[in-house]
């Protein structure tokens, strides 16, 4: 399969940005951020309600302009650490043909390819110096009319939800839907999180990303977790005077668990300890001062250890470990952050952070969610997508981690490790139980 680019272009604001908002500047939880790209690819069918290629092409362009006027900061670049120049030299836009039709592509996915479909290689990480575009587009059409939609978007100052609330407006703007423009708030995360260079949640942030920050040759694999085993793991996660855990929970837990036997059996010290680290969004924690629409990195790592984690351990007991580890972390954190904005900078922050982890240099799984973002609702006029995809192939990149993304047969994990531990991992038999190995896309 070859995929050709066709066209590369800048595409700016359709109205230059004021004077009053020509510097954005950055929170807390940004400058912290690797200077990095996460993808995202959104395939769509063929449909009627499209005209020719080119027609949506032109469509797509003139709104992603209205969109980064709306957007402005997504058409500046990074003039120093701690903030964003909103010049509106824009953001690049490429198409590409590629040479076959996408149910070809998608039964099952070419995993391999997905990185051919983005317009710059994902999750590398770049010098914080390097000043590089915030967002990236990339429109590839297959022979049969299909379309992917492959972005990078620059984690400075874009999280999954930001990424989310951008799709919303630009798409809404594409099919003449402007009442459904997600119109974001620049402020509210630099205000409530401004960046300081003192110690505190600095200490706390770098320490626990410091293993982290390790780039190795990586592969990605995708697991399916259907609404059956979804269901059944909720099962047996459950007593019965409890009530259920979330998927998140169950999901997560379930591949912690087979995550840290597939990485133990590479170590000849199995006792070095694990911790997982739970993205948490803050805007569902926190609620005021945060806006609906705030645009950011308001994202925190919740610390959990996972100690004695073996084949033999049951689901029901890391259900437990990861719910009260996250919940509790949290809630005593956010607690101590209304009542006290300082707390952040504090020797205390950094000490409940690295609590239980200080030893031993733990081996960490990083879990991320993308359920309940509206993703798979994007419509940009065509239908809402059949596929959201990741990144594939292998690469330098950060292992150990993992991205859960609702589709509409479940959840999809897609996990990054090393090649010899995802092998492991994908031929454990108690794994692939309730997880479906890359299986194909229903067209």
């Amino acid at each position: 399969m070859e995929i050709s680019i066709t066209s590369r272009e800048t595409i700016k604001p359709s109205l230059p940005t004021s004077a009053e908002c020509k510097t954005q500047k950055l929170c807390l939880f940004d400058v912290f951020q690797l200077n990095t790209y996460f993808p995202l690819i959104l395939f769509y069918s063929k449909t009627t309600n499209l005209q020719g290629f080119s027609d949506v092409s032109t469509q797509l362009k003139k709104s992603l302009s209205e969109a980064l006027t709306i957007f402005y900061p997504l058409g500046g670049r990074r003039c120093d650490y701690f903030s964003i120049d909103c010049n509106d030299e824009g953001a690049i836009y490429m198409e590409a043909s590629v040479n076959t039709n996408m149910e070809v592509f998608l039964k099952p996915p070419k995993l391999e390819l997905l990185n051919k479909l983005l317009p710059c290689e994902p999750n590398k990480c770049h010098p914080h110096q390097e000043v590089l575009p915030q967002l990236l587009v990339q429109v590839n059409i297959f022979q049969c009319g299909g379309i992917a939609i492959g972005l990078c978007n620059l984690h400075i100052l874009l999280d999954a939800y930001s990424c989310s609330a951008f799709l919303k407006t630009w798409f809404a703007i594409c099919k003449g839907s402007k009442e459904e423009i997600s119109w974001p708030d620049f402020f509210s995360a630099s205000s409530s999180f401004p960046p300081r260079n003192t110690i505190g949640v600095r200490a706390g942030m770098l320490n626990i990303n410091k293993d982290l920050n390790i780039e190795e040759i990586c592969s990605t694999r995708r697991f399916l977790f259907d609404y059956k085993a979804i269901n059944e793991l909720k099962s047996m996660s459950t007593t019965s005077d409890e009530t259920k855990p979330t998927r998140y929970q169950v999901v997560s837990s379930f591949i912690s668990k087979h995550m840290i036997v597939s990485i133990k059996e590479e170590y000849c010290d199995k006792t070095r300890p694990m911790v997982a680290l739970h993205v948490v969004d803050m805007r569902k924690r926190m609620g005021e001062p945060f806006s609906k629409g705030a645009i950011g990195n308001l994202l925190w790592p919740a610390l959990v250890v996972l100690e004695d984690v073996n084949k033999n351990t049951d689901i029901i007991d890391l259900v437990k470990i990861v719910k009260e580890g996250v919940e509790q972390l949290t809630k005593e954190l956010f607690k101590k952050i209304e009542n006290d904005p300082n707390f952040l900078w504090s020797d205390e922050c950094a000490e409940l952070m690295l609590e239980g982890i200080a030893a031993n240099k733990p081996i960490s799984l990083v879990f991320t969610s993308w359920a309940n973002m509206g993703f798979k609702e994007m419509d940009f006029g065509g239908g809402k997508p059949l596929w959201l995809a990741q990144r594939g192939g292998t690469k330098e990149s950060i292992p150990n981690t993992v991205i859960l993304m609702e589709t509409r047969e479940g959840i999809e994990a897609w996990i990054t490790m090393k090649e010899t531990h995802l092998t492991i991992l994908e031929h454990d038999v108690d794994f692939l139980r309730f997880a479906l190995l890359n299986p194909s896309i229903l067209i």
